[in-house]
C-alpha cells in the first residue's frame, strides 16, 4: 500500500511539472517585441519553402511578422477544414513551434 501511495505522489508531480513546462514555453513563445501583420503572399521564399514542405495539407490564413530578441520570425495562422494551427517559424525558414 505504501509503494502505491508513493508511485501515486511521484505521478502527480509528474503532471504537475509537465503542465507548468508546457505553460512556460507557451508564455516564451508568445512574448515578442514588435508584431506586424503581413500578406501571405508577401511572406519570405525560405518560410513559403517550409510551409509547402512540412504543412502542405494546410492553407496560411493570416500571417504576422514578429520580432523578439532583435530576430524576425513569422506567426502564421493555418487552415484544413475546421482544424487550426498556428506556427511560429523564423526567416532561415526553421519550424520554432
Amino acid at each position: 500500500m505504501k509503494k502505491l501511495f508513493v508511485l501515486s505522489v511521484f505521478v502527480l508531480f509528474g503532471l504537475i511539472s509537465t503542465t507548468t513546462f508546457a505553460q512556460e514555453v507557451e508564455s516564451v513563445a508568445t512574448e515578442v517585441q514588435d508584431e506586424t501583420e503581413v500578406k501571405v503572399s508577401e511572406l519570405p521564399d525560405t518560410v513559403v519553402k517550409t510551409l509547402k514542405d512540412s504543412f502542405a495539407d494546410f492553407t496560411a490564413e493570416k500571417a504576422s511578422k514578429v520580432l523578439k530578441e532583435g530576430k524576425e520570425f513569422y506567426l502564421i495562422t493555418l487552415i484544413r477544414g475546421e482544424e487550426n494551427l498556428v506556427v511560429l517559424i523564423d526567416s532561415a525558414g526553421k519550424v520554432i513551434k
